[in-house]
């Protein structure tokens, strides 16, 4: 359908309520960047850094039941809000994973989604021996994470599309491969104070049951 006969992506009203996309026009434009088959889904809050603590281990033990998430934040000070969208469970692998689905957004001001297109770019390994570009355009590793920090995207220049460090107050973000995304924030900003950090699963509208099922064997994958 066209974005203006789409409807908000729903939400899950809970004991402790989304805060960051309860706005049905940020829930519009999740709705017009999603793959069609997550456009008729409700958003489910299974992390607020508010409730369940500030740490990426937490970040880690509450994204394992799901594989498909958003994550949104706050940047303080400058009344934006961010983020970024996985097609894979968030865990520990700093050798990378994920794919060209993945995609970096901005939901205030100015809605914008930045998709990640195919392109070719060289990078050499720590070895300067080894031409990394077929690794990079295979979108397999856009998502990177450890026990000291999570990204999605990667520079040129070993920076990240956005990075949020391991207590989740302090981000960066850097323009990245394949997502011309060097207007994530806006007015030059690169580094930032993080506020609100949330976490949204996908449930289907008609059953209320979560769209990647049951995966709690992901579980092990935080340790």
């Amino acid at each position: 359908p066209a974005y203006e006969e789409r409807k908000p992506v729903g939400l899950v009203e809970k004991k402790v309520p989304i805060e960051l996309a309860r706005q049905s026009t940020d829930r519009l434009n999740l709705a017009k960047w999603l793959p069609p088959v997550l456009q008729s889904t409700k958003l489910d809050l299974i992390y607020s850094s508010n409730h369940h603590g500030r740490s990426i281990e937490m970040f880690y033990r509450r994204c394992s039941i799901a594989k498909h998430t958003i994550t949104v934040m706050e940047v303080l000070e400058l009344d934006v809000i961010i983020g970024m969208y996985a097609t894979q469970t968030w865990h520990n692998n700093p050798e990378g994973y994920g794919d060209g689905e993945c995609f970096l957004f901005r939901l205030r001001p100015e809605p914008k989604c930045f998709k990640y297109k195919s392109v070719k770019s060289h990078i050499l390994s720590l070895d300067e021996s080894e031409d990394m570009s077929s690794h990079i355009n295979d979108s397999g590793q856009l998502m990177i994470s450890s026990d000291s920090f999570i990204s999605l995207g990667i520079g040129e220049d070993g920076a990240s599309g956005l990075r949020l460090n391991d207590d989740l107050t302090r981000g960066s973000t850097s323009k990245c491969i394949g997502f011309g995304n060097q207007e994530l924030i806006g007015q030059g900003v690169q580094v930032f104070e993080v506020g609100l950090v949330e976490v949204y699963r996908f449930l289907r509208e008609v059953d209320n049951k979560p769209v990647d099922g049951d995966i709690d064997h992901w579980k092990g994958l935080f340790n």
